[in-house]
């Protein structure tokens, strides 16, 4: 199954290190002022910065679209 995941943010490794409870904190509360999302956070750590990530619900066989049925445009 795969992770659908949305970047909220991004904040400096140094940053995240030394003042964790204070941007998770932030970024927990934007997650939820914002998105409307109540559970964990997901960090990646790339190039001395963190991204911040909420997961998404995975979608539904019915809500993929097939390439078959795309309308075209005629571009």
């Amino acid at each position: 199954m795969e992770q659908r995941l949305k970047k909220i943010g991004q904040v400096k490794a140094t940053t995240f290190n030394k003042q964790f409870d204070q941007v998770y904190d932030y970024w927990k509360k934007t997650a939820e002022d914002k998105f409307n999302y109540f559970d964990d956070l997901k960090f990646i750590k790339e190039h001395n910065q963190v991204f911040i990530y909420i997961k998404l619900e995975p979608l539904e066989e019915n809500e993929l679209i097939d390439p078959k049925n795309w309308l075209d445009d005629g571009c």
